[in-house]
C-alpha cells in the first residue's frame, strides 16, 4: 500500500471511531488500541512524531463496577477501560491539528503534514 492510502485509512479509522464510540463514561480498551494504531500508521506514513496525540497507557485501567461498604469488597468491570473524555480529547486534537494544516493547503485532503 502506498503512503496516501495509509493516510486515508488512518483518517477513516479515526473519523469512524469518533462517530461510533459508545456514549458512556468509560469505554473498552479496544477503542483506544484501534485509535492508537491509527496514530502509529500516520506516524509511519508521514514520518512525524505524533506521540502527544495517543491515549497514554496509564489512562487505561480497571474500573469499579460495585463495592460493598459493609465488607469492603470491590468488584471491577471485566477487562481494561478508559474514560471516554480522554479518548475524545485526543481524537479531536489530532483531527484539529491536521485540519489546521490542511487549511493552509486547500488542495490536500485528509492528513497532510505542514512543510
Amino acid at each position: 500500500m502506498n503512503k496516501d492510502d495509509q493516510i486515508l485509512r488512518a483518517y477513516a479509522t479515526i473519523t469512524s471511531i469518533r462517530a461510533n464510540v459508545p456514549e458512556r463514561p468509560q469505554i473498552e480498551e479496544r477503542w483506544v488500541k484501534e485509535f492508537n494504531a491509527a496514530i502509529e500508521k500516520l506516524e509511519k506514513s508521514l514520518d512525524i512524531d505524533l506521540q502527544e496525540f495517543k491515549v497514554p497507557q496509564d489512562a487505561i485501567k480497571r474500573f469499579v463496577a460495585s463495592c460493598n461498604s459493609q465488607t469492603n469488597d470491590v468488584t471491577y468491570l471485566e477487562g481494561l477501560w478508559c474514560e471516554r473524555a480522554i479518548l475524545m480529547q485526543k481524537l479531536d486534537s489530532v483531527l484539529m491539528y491536521f485540519t489546521g494544516l490542511q487549511d493552509r493547503d486547500d488542495n490536500k485532503i485528509g492528513f497532510q503534514p505542514f512543510k
